[in-house]
């Protein structure tokens, strides 16, 4: 699951620079598409802002299977 997350990652971070550098050499047509490139690119940033959430909760599940029960009795 991580290695998924991690290529879609990469995949969304290279639409949105695409998308970023279209809109800075003022390739938006008009005002519309411009509304469009920027919800696209917002969308891209929250999406991205999840894939990261879920990659830190995977590491900290992982982190937690990895301790065994007497840990927590041994550290108190």
């Amino acid at each position: 699951m991580k290695e998924t997350l991690m290529l879609l990652s990469a995949q969304i971070e290279e639409r949105r620079k695409i998308i970023q550098e279209d809109l800075s050499a003022g390739k938006a047509k008009d005002f519309g598409g411009y509304q469009h490139a920027c919800g696209e690119v917002r969308g891209y940033l929250m999406v991205q802002s999840f894939i990261s959430e879920l990659l830190r909760t995977n590491k900290e599940q992982d982190e937690d299977f990895e301790s065994s029960p007497t840990d927590s009795v041994v550290s108190k």
